[in-house]
């Protein structure tokens, strides 16, 4: 009787670790994101932009990374080799935070010898709590501690994973590097889109203080001013995305205006005294931001846009400077609160 226990128990203990080899060897052979192998340029199943950023951190060459939310993800990386004659890689996190984002720059820096940092920086994340901001970057990922990499093999959602990346590349379902995490291709750009995607809000009783947004985004600014200080050989390229004139009628109604615009103010005085910190505003071409053919709703822009703001970015035609910023963002002010909302929902 006790022998048969005991082979009762070597049998379960040998099922069980031959399904936890089976695990790690399916996730080994398959890597889904790419920990040991380098991603296929031509073409690779993408669907977790926090999950696979680090594998293209760890396998690819460059010199400039480009960091954002999703609203960097409708730019091509090659674009930027082109225009700065550099080599780059793109790390973008939907609604990320910024404590997400120094941890992916912490490990490009240590990697490689990034020259080039070129980061989307929008008022939406630099007005919101650091509470708010999600917490959804697998750390484990982000080192190269091999210990860590149990987390990776022996996870069931990592084994779903390569499962998943496993069929859709059998289905041909799948796409080059350049286009990853795009949303061209995937998501349409019309007027009639952008106007269907926007609830248009309730005019607020009272506007918020003009201050109401800064204590905030002070405290998100003194992360970006840490890169800067902690990095001060590399080149910080920020950028404003050229929000829609749906995303103003929101200001204006909410009554929020004047305090994004003092954040907006508080942004430029507090990273243009870096030498080594670019800030460019395409929120105030207000040509783009009129033609709701450009977006999807009201912030998200279509491809034809980024390839025109990153063709733009290396010049000064939207830089802002100590000496021009308060003009610029002044005139966008007016040209805001006297916009006639009205005649786009007539």
């Amino acid at each position: 009787m006790k022998n048969a226990k005991k082979r009762w128990a070597v049998g379960l203990l040998a099922g069980f670790l031959s399904i936890l080899f089976f695990c790690a060897g399916t996730v080994r052979a398959v890597d889904p994101f790419f920990h040991y192998r380098t991603p296929d340029p031509e073409g690779e199943v993408w669907f977790d932009e926090r999950y696979q950023a680090a594998g293209l951190l760890r396998s690819q060459s460059y010199e400039t990374v480009l960091m954002g939310t999703s609203l960097a993800a409708n730019y091509r990386p090659f674009w930027f080799d082109v225009f700065y004659d550099t080599s780059t890689v793109k790390v973008t996190f939907p609604n990320g935070g910024f404590h997400e984002f120094t941890q992916a720059l912490d490990y490009a820096n240590a990697r490689q010898d990034v020259k080039r940092v070129i980061f989307g920086l929008d008022p939406n994340i630099l007005a919101r709590p650091a509470s708010d901001a999600p917490d959804q970057l697998p750390a484990y990922l982000y080192n190269d501690d091999p210990w860590n990499d149990t987390e990776y093999l022996f996870s069931k959602d990592v084994l779903l994973r390569a499962v998943y990346a496993v069929g859709e590349k059998a289905q041909g379902h799948t796409l080059p590097l350049q286009d990853a995490f795009l949303w061209d291709g995937t998501m349409y750009f019309s007027r009639e889109l952008a106007l269907g995607s926007y609830e248009r809000p309730e005019i607020a009783d009272t506007p918020l203080p003009a201050d109401a947004f800064l204590q905030d985004c002070d405290k998100n600014l003194a992360v970006v001013t840490s890169w800067l200080e902690a990095h001060p050989n590399t080149e910080f390229v920020f950028f404003l995305s050229p929000y829609s004139i749906l995303y103003w009628d929101k200001m204006q109604r909410l009554g929020e205006t004047e305090a994004v615009f003092s954040l907006l103010r508080r942004t430029a005085e507090t990273l243009l005294p870096y030498e080594n910190a670019d800030l460019q505003c395409f929120l105030t071409d207000t040509d783009i931001i009129c033609d709701l053919e450009n977006y999807a709703d009201h912030i998200h822009v279509a491809g034809r846009v980024t390839y025109a703001m990153s063709q733009a970015m290396p010049g000064d035609e939207y830089r802002l400077t100590e000496e021009n910023y308060r003009e610029r963002l002044d005139a966008l002010h007016a040209f805001v609160v006297n916009y006639d909302y009205e005649k786009i929902f007539a």
